[in-house]
């Protein structure tokens, strides 16, 4: 289902990796337009400070709505169904090993004990995400991710070339210019001011973009400023690899 030929790797300040020209067209395509913006998004503003840490709006799998748009959405349910699978995982995994990004599997090999504490525990090995931002000012603040995540991965959602012309649409990927900020495991968010952008991801149609958590698994988006009066959102497919 997913091309990963096309591939570029990067290893500084934190291990992320482009893939590009990912899917068929015609099932991009078809992606695209299930998109579910039909559905109520909720809001997520603030951090642990209780500062604004993000103009965007998503609706993940826990959303008492999630089911109803996998029975509904056949390519959004087939690619939903391909990724959380123990295959997948093990597909990436070797992937980023063969390019020298050796992480554990031992996560992955549980006994029979441990897995029925982690389903007692309700641990998460997947989440799946659908994420829009405005580009009328949206963001994301600098942030590294929650500690539970190993992996996470951005899929754009473009159904024409609107964001050819709109700065800061991609993700940055940064590293702090303060000490206080480098060590930052537990996903504190940081001032746009005390970062410096070591590059800039490209939004663009039928890619996904990966980066492992770590400490200073520093990135955000925006904000954005639309250059013209057209409403529009930056969606996003996002996934998540759990420890």
């Amino acid at each position: 289902m997913i091309n990963f030929n096309n591939q570029k790797y990067f290893y500084e300040p934190y291990p992320h990796a482009l893939y590009e020209n990912v899917f068929d067209t015609p099932f991009y395509e078809k992606l695209c337009n299930e998109f579910p913006s039909d559905q109520k998004f909720d809001n997520f503003d603030f951090d642990k400070q209780n500062q604004l840490k993000q103009k965007k709006f998503s609706l993940n799998d826990n959303h008492p709505s999630f089911k109803n748009i996998l029975n509904n959405k056949k390519n959004i349910n087939d690619l939903y169904n391909f990724l959380n699978n123990q295959k997948f995982k093990n597909l990436i995994l070797d992937l980023l090993d063969k390019n020298h990004i050796s992480l554990s599997r031992h996560q992955y090999e549980k006994n029979f004990l441990r897995k029925i504490y982690d389903k007692i525990r309700r641990n998460k090995k997947f989440g799946f995400e659908f994420s829009m931002i405005s580009t009328n000012g949206g963001f994301i603040k600098p942030h590294t991710d929650g500690a539970d995540k190993l992996i996470s991965f951005v899929i754009p959602i473009i159904k024409n070339n609107d964001f050819e012309n709109i700065p800061n649409s991609g993700t940055d990927i940064l590293r702090p210019t303060e000490d206080k900020y480098k060590y930052n495991f537990f996903n504190t968010t940081v001032p746009f001011e005390a970062t410096e952008v070591v590059r800039k991801i490209p939004f663009n149609k039928n890619q996904i973009f990966l980066f492992v958590k770590t400490h200073n698994s520093l990135h955000s988006v925006g904000p954005m400023a639309n250059p013209s009066e057209k409403s529009l959102m930056r969606k996003s497919i996002n996934f998540f690899i759990y420890k």
